[in-house]
């Protein structure tokens, strides 16, 4: 792995590996929803989806054509912290793939036509996840507990913000995020060093650094109870309570409660209340992470008829772990932590996308050797501690969608008492 700097402060991750037959070739750029506005909401994914209709030199169907001539694979997604570009292809033709997503990102055409069109598309992509109640849940719970934050803007923006796009929006937004020093390019497989740098130098050594480069910031958490009528056959539940970021000194202990919590089929959630008792279909426990800060969840969907006992029981199974973790139960979460972490990096797609990510975010790699050292040195101890200050039910945030019952019900069952 080598690290390439340009004056410009644009970064370069170079991954060799001769073994391989392909390359894959990405582009990380700090613009996400966390950085819009309520005008401008779902500005960062409305740009990801018009690079593909053309750059100055070839159209959308010559970009489409152009890869697909060439067998390449090309894609992208926005998160609220950053959006991806990304296109594979084998290791003799890279630099032609490379050529052509580098174009669309750093010359797009930005036509009105185009622009109008794809808000069609992007309305139907807004109306397909609200009809998905996992995805209501989810962004839900985000609007809630973020609540005053632009991380509380939903990536797909709203219709009416969505509806107001021009290509002036599109062209002062780039500008100041679409800069050298928010952006990051990595290639891993098999590639030749000089050309793709060569060719990265082509499009992006003119660009100069503006000083907007990406600083982390405090992400809030507030306890919310939000409730979501919707005629869904499967009610979404979801407890949440304030977290960490990605570069926090309880990152390590937080993610082993998770998994003895509820992430497979052996941990307690998974058993108690999907194995022994019927009442869910699927139930987990996971981290909501953001440079800055974030959250832990506790996430369910189950029937109507079955969310009293659920949730009786999954408040129960959260307030006794600070209290009965034992030393094979941790050694065996310790043991799946690092499996997932590790063996997902061997690929060299996700090793790329996980090293790009940390450079963007954090200004560092780090290692596979530095991860299992970290998630090993955490003790017993520790994790009590962890679950104990951060799993306090009188503070935590609740989110439910579909036939919902009223707030008096599920602050009941949570905080075990009523609301005055």
């Amino acid at each position: 792995m080598k690290l390439i700097t340009l004056e410009n402060k644009l970064r370069i991750i170079l991954d060799r590996r001769n073994d391989l037959r392909s390359a894959t070739l990405g582009v990380w750029v700090a613009a996400g929803s966390r950085y819009e506005t309520k005008e401008n909401s779902g500005i960062s994914h409305f740009i990801e989806h018009i690079v593909f209709k053309g750059s100055e030199k070839r159209n959308a169907f010559e970009i489409a054509r152009g890869m697909d001539s060439i067998g390449a694979q090309v894609n992208a997604y926005t998160t609220k912290e950053y959006t991806f570009f990304y296109t594979k292809a084998l290791d003799y033709q890279i630099l032609s793939a490379a050529d052509i997503l580098l174009d669309m990102i750093r010359n797009p055409r930005l036509d009105e036509k185009d622009i109008e069109t794809e808000k069609g598309v992007i309305l139907e992509e807004i109306a397909m996840c609200e009809d998905d109640p996992s995805d209501v849940c989810y962004e839900s719970n985000e609007r809630s507990i973020f609540s005053g934050s632009s991380l509380s803007l939903d990536i797909l923006g709203t219709r009416e913000s969505v509806s107001s796009f021009s290509k002036e929006t599109f062209s002062s937004f780039m500008e100041k995020f679409y800069v050298p020093e928010r952006m990051v390019i990595g290639i891993s497989g098999n590639f030749g060093e000089e050309e793709i740098v060569e060719k990265i130098n082509e499009y992006f050594s003119c660009c100069k650094d503006t000083g907007n480069e990406l600083k982390a910031s405090d992400v809030p958490f507030k306890k919310e109870y939000s409730l979501i009528k919707r005629s869904f056959e499967q009610n979404h539940l979801m407890l949440s309570f304030k977290g960490v970021g990605i570069k926090h000194e309880d990152l390590y202990s937080l993610q082993l409660c998770c998994f003895i919590l509820g992430s497979g089929s052996s941990s307690r959630l998974n058993q108690r209340i999907r194995e022994q008792l019927g009442l869910v279909y699927d139930i987990s426990a996971w981290l909501g992470r953001y440079n800055g800060g974030g959250y832990i969840a506790v996430s369910l969907s189950l029937n109507e008829a079955s969310e009293e006992m659920a949730l009786k029981e999954t408040c129960k199974i959260i307030s006794q772990l600070k209290n009965d973790i034992s030393e094979k139960e941790l050694a065996a979460a310790k043991e799946k932590l690092t499996a997932s972490l590790i063996m997902a990096r061997e690929q060299p797609q996700s090793k790329l996308s996980s090293f790009g990510y940390t450079q963007l975010m954090l200004s560092e790699f780090i290692s596979d050797d530095k991860i299992i050292e970290e998630i090993r040195a955490v003790t017993l101890e520790k994790v009590k501690e962890d679950a104990e200050k951060y799993f306090d039910l009188k503070k935590a945030s609740f989110t439910a969608v579909g036939k919902v019952k009223e707030k008096d019900f599920y602050k009941r069952i949570i905080e075990g008492e009523k609301d005055e």
